[in-house]
């Protein structure tokens, strides 16, 4: 490499155009060395000194690659205020290797560096640029630095840079990765105003790199991609930490990797009719608190374009917290742009992302999404607030219905205004949420829990959906074609019209292995049907539900409820079950545990207003069930023949003793005894509503049965049991019913023959 100072170069580039009688010089054809030697703004080709202005001046002139070398430390006044920028015009490398240097704008609204051919590349290294007073509230364009060329920053810092309107950086268009139109590692813009770093068309790459307290966005591109930060910090910018647009390509884009966006005015990434977001291991926190037009934490609108790929919002093991939105999505917004018949599906998934404590307006205080599917796994949505519906999430996809999934995703503490306090979604194929909770929720409308409409199916399995508040609806509002749950516990919801628990508007409902528990409502406490809905309960537990009307079941006539092998014990006012508006169709299938016999009931189940010995809510090997007692008359009511369903709520193998047990958990019983059978029968004899003179007599033999038993008297006892058999035969279909009276006298005689 060759190296001369600048005044030689002028020097033989000033005798090369003097008269043709003088030998001309030729040019070096090699990489060239500048060295700065005085720190004066000047241009006086005699004085043997370089300045910095002059060796950009000799850079742009010599057809070479160039490296222009400043002072350690030293600092750069420019006040050649007529001159303007230090120029390069070139289509060469230019380097400057400022080894700490500082570069200090006097001038007034005067650009700093501007190199202007595109076929170029700049390269600054190791330097600060202080200031650029504007008194004029000029908007330069890249005043700080202008490049057309290729643009690379490395251990830089600018600073207070004025250009309201304007930007402070700025490159050129050109999409390529190598190298990126535009790399900054490890570069440090602070306290300047304008848009910061800014391009229109061109690529960026920001390594390691902090931007913070500028009055402005941190990174504005216009169809810029990809754009790529890594490492970084990008806060406390008046305006969006980092901007783009795009075109609804998946090329359109943006990468974020171990970076935090915080606390910026405006919003913290935002991206508009962009391709492809790819987020990992960031933080996106406290954006959108000071703007008027706040966007949130994360905004990035998409399209599905006719025969092109789809879209898609990926974040990872990211935190999305304390941003706030004007619109919908005070966390993640991904609304719809344009959708071409043949387009690609939108996917927006999130893979271990807490989103809390955020808030919106018009809906999904924690994520809104208006496009294709969404999928979450073992995430979080908690804290977060809307004025519209969706507190937690807020899905409403006009150009479904696609599917909704949430694994292992908690649901937590969110509120609406609106509806869905957790969860709003609208037009869904398939609604899955699954082993996490719905818990803790409030929507002023339906849905304290979720709010859905229009599903082909909504699944919830594993689950918890507790301590919600809403109109109707308060854990689950649903309307769908299918519901299904399995193995979830329904508790503390309190809705002050229908269906504390669940209300549902269905084809079909299975309700299997599951809890209901101290769930409030006018109508249905714990569920109520509004539809012809065909509703099948099995294996389940209703315990300490309450409304004036059907405290654990309501249905419309048209609605059929089957409960087969289940509980429905302590209702804390009103009947069990009720209809709404009419009859109730209720239709037991078998094997159940009756309070009262509103629900339906037929030979092999027992109602009874005993104690059924649940235990009090509780985590029974992980999962909240209330466990019944050993003694409870819950045990082996259903013979090993109908155990069908191989597991109870917990995963526990059925049968675990000689026999199934009604409800949603098996336990392992103890041995019925005569005393208990007697008592049990006792029950059952109590809550038929009978006569008053034929129940004190029944039940006068059966206890008289029971003394004799516990005296020892086992002859005196067959024959209290027998006269209660005579007694019963006698009345069958007069007082007592056929069907019970038939069932009275087999557990009877199987009393007495065990004597």
């Amino acid at each position: 490499m060759l190296s001369f100072s600048a005044s030689s170069l002028r020097a033989v580039i000033l005798a090369g155009l003097i008269g043709s009688c003088l030998v001309a010089v030729p040019l070096p054809a090699s990489a060239v060395t500048i060295t700065v030697t005085t720190t004066a703004d000047v241009v006086n080709g005699g004085d043997g000194l370089t300045s910095l202005r002059e060796a950009f001046t000799t850079a742009g002139a010599n057809a070479v690659d160039d490296t222009i070398v400043l002072a350690a430390a030293a600092t750069y006044p420019l006040d050649e205020c007529v001159t303007g920028a230090l120029a390069h015009a070139d289509d060469h490398i230019l380097v400057v290797d400022g080894n700490d240097a500082v570069i200090e704008q006097t001038c007034d609204a005067t650009a700093i560096i501007d190199s202007s051919d595109h076929d170029g590349r700049l390269v600054l290294n190791d330097l600060v640029i202080d200031g650029g007073p504007n008194a004029a509230a000029v908007g330069i364009e890249g005043a700080a630095v202008r490049s057309e060329s290729e643009l690379a920053l490395t251990n830089v810092e600018i600073r207070n840079v004025l250009s309201p309107g304007g930007s402070v950086v700025w490159s050129s268009w050109d999409h390529g990765i190598t190298p990126y139109r535009a790399a900054l590692s490890n570069v440090n813009l602070h306290h300047n105003t304008g848009s910061i770093l800014t391009c229109d068309n061109c690529s960026m790459q920001i390594l390691n790199s902090t931007i913070t307290d500028n009055t402005g966005s941190g990174v504005s591109l216009v169809d810029g991609y990809p754009l790529e930060v890594s490492g970084s910090t990008i806060s406390n910018n008046t305006r969006v930490g980092v901007s783009s647009s795009g075109q609804g390509f998946p090329t359109n884009r943006m990468t974020i990797d171990n970076s935090t966006i915080q606390n910026n005015g405006r919003g913290g990434v935002r991206c508009g009719n962009c391709g492809t977001l790819l987020m990992s291991q960031s933080t996106v926190t406290g954006n959108g608190q000071t703007a008027v037009d706040a966007s949130g934490g994360v905004f990035f609108s998409v399209s599905q374009r006719d025969g092109i790929g789809p879209a898609s919002v990926s974040v990872i093991l990211s935190t999305i917290s304390g941003n706030r939105s004007v619109g919908p999505g005070g966390g993640l917004s991904v609304p719809s742009v344009l959708v071409e018949p043949g387009g690609g599906v939108a996917d927006t998934n999130l893979d271990r992302v807490i989103v809390e404590d955020n808030e919106s307006t018009g809906g999904g205080g924690g994520v809104h999404v208006a496009i294709g599917k969404y999928h979450s796994y073992r995430g979080s949505l908690t804290n977060n607030t809307t004025t519209g519906n969706g507190g937690g999430l807020n899905y409403t996809d006009a150009t479904g219905p696609y599917d909704l999934t949430l694994d292992e995703t908690e649901v937590r503490g969110n509120s609406a205004s609106g509806m869905g306090g957790g969860i709003y979604a609208h037009q869904v194929t398939a609604f899955v949420h699954s082993g996490s909770a719905l818990a803790d929720n409030t929507a002023v409308g339906d849905g304290g829990g979720l709010k859905l409409g229009m599903s082909y199916s909504a699944d919830f399995a594993d689950h918890e959906i507790s301590n919600n508040d809403g109109a109707n609806g308060a854990g689950l509002d649903v309307a769908t074609e299918v519901l299904n749950l399995n193995r979830v516990t329904v508790a503390n919801n309190t809705a002050t019209g229908t269906g504390g628990g669940v209300r549902v508007s269905a084809i079909a409902a299975d309700v299997v292995n599951s809890t209901f528990s101290h769930n409030q409502a006018a109508t249905g406490g714990g569920l109520a049907a509004t539809t012809a809905t065909l509703v099948n309960l099995k294996h389940v537990t209703m315990a300490d539900d309450t409304a004036t009307t059907g405290a654990h079941v309501a249905a419309v006539p048209s609605a059929t409820v089957r409960i087969s092998r289940s509980a429905l014990v302590l209702p804390i006012t009103g009947t069990s079950c009720a209809g709404i508006g009419g009859a109730f169709g209720g239709v037991s299938e078998g094997f159940n545990v009756h309070r009262d016999a509103t629900c339906g009931s037929i030979a092999s189940d027992l109602v009874t207003a005993a104690d059924p010995q649940l235990g009090p809510l509780a985590l029974n090997d992980g999962r909240l069930t209330r466990l019944p007692a050993a003694t409870s008359p819950l045990g082996g009511r259903v013979p090993v023949a109908s155990c069908t369903i191989a597991e109870d709520q917990r995963t526990q193998v059925r049968p675990a003793g000689p026999n199934c047990d009604a409800g949603a958990l098996e336990i392992v019983e103890s041995p019925a005894t005569p005393d208990s059978k007697i008592k049990d029968l006792i029950a059952e004899v109590k809550a038929q509503d009978l006569p008053s003179w034929l129940e004190n007599s029944l039940v006068l033999k059966l206890e008289l049965a029971r003394l004799a038993i516990k005296q020892g008297h086992t002859q005196a006892a067959k024959v209290f049991l027998n006269a209660f058999i005579y007694e019963v035969k006698a009345q069958s279909g007069k007082k007592i019913p056929a069907a019970v009276a038939t069932s009275w006298v087999t557990k009877a005689t199987a009393i007495r023959n065990s004597l």
